[in-house]
């Protein structure tokens, strides 16, 4: 049985505000908790269509829009979407360059007043960025996680930007479909599997990554050309064995996916998101730059 917890943290990654991602997930693990993964995943996507279409509360439309609201746009690949062409935005809104961008605050201190001070303003027809679902976690983590969040906007200035324009009823200029946060590489499975994951929303890649499941175990068990072992448990199976083409072998797809870098649709994107990692020999961040940082204030360690 998959717990709530890992569905509704799959739901909100993928954009769905967390009242009405928690509502869905509840609900599926009461009629389906029964269910082998993939089971439970398209019932839990058809309770949050059911969901989704029904009059949203305050708390569902202030989080913001669903996974069913997510763009519709031909793809267009990462490289493209977060590469300057020009000094113009690309359709499907490319960042500005990120060599000039400066964040608007030096320090942690610095940084809380610049939080405090960002609107609560929202466009009718906001859709989530995915660096906000990225980070989701963090941004409703409140003070405690604030140095996460100030590490985040210092390393990703052309983001921090982009934040406080959304936080005013502006647009996100970044790709809010999902496809920068896919970590599978698609070159490396069938091609059929890649093209069918190409011609779908970025949200379904996600979903089976969101469950810890190998992609192209999951798309061959919906098509029924691989089947789960006698006596074992299909959750178990899918999330701790992975495709290859000589067979099937074990791998600890949660750990796997927890350490892979976001390289997005095309496999281009490493490197679109400087992140930190976290040193517990020293109990130090660790930032893109190699440098380690106080966990505590964000400073730079001597």
């Amino acid at each position: 049985m998959l717990d709530i917890s890992q569905a509704t943290h799959m739901l909100t990654s993928l954009g769905v505000s967390s009242t009405l991602a928690a509502k869905a997930a509840e609900r599926t693990a009461q009629q389906h908790g029964d269910a082998d993964p993939l089971t439970f995943l398209k019932e839990l996507q058809s309770t949050l269509a059911e969901l989704s279409a029904q009059p949203a509360t305050a708390g569902d439309t202030a989080a913001g829009a669903t996974a069913t609201q997510q763009s519709t746009k031909p793809y267009q690949s990462t490289a493209e979407r977060y590469t300057e062409k020009s000094g113009t935005d690309t359709a499907a809104g490319a960042s500005t360059s990120t060599t000039t961008a400066k964040a608007p605050f030096n320090n942690l201190q610095e940084f809380r007043a610049w939080e405090q001070g960002l609107g609560d303003t929202f466009a009718e027809d906001y859709k989530v960025p995915d660096y906000v679902r990225m980070i989701s976690m963090s941004l409703s983590g409140g003070d405690q996680e604030a140095v996460g969040r100030y590490m985040f906007f210092k390393n990703n200035p052309e983001f921090a930007a982009d934040y406080a324009a959304i936080r005013s009823g502006q647009l996100s200029k970044f790709p809010t479909d999902g496809s920068t946060l896919v970590k599978s590489d698609l070159s490396q499975m069938p091609a059929e599997t890649a093209a069918f994951y190409k011609s779908q929303p970025p949200a379904t890649l996600l979903a089976a990554e969101g469950f810890n499941m190998d992609p192209t175990m999951a798309k061959m068990r919906t098509d029924g050309k691989v089947e789960v072992p006698q006596g074992v448990n299909p959750s178990e199976w899918l999330m701790s064995n992975k495709w290859t083409a000589d067979g099937v072998v074990a791998q600890d797809n949660r750990q796997v996916f927890a350490q892979a870098s976001y390289i997005g649709l095309d496999g281009k994107g490493a490197g679109t998101y400087r992140l930190t990692t976290y040193d517990a020999a020293t109990n130090s961040i660790i930032g893109p730059d190699g440098a380690a940082y106080d966990p505590a204030t964000g400073e730079a360690r001597a």
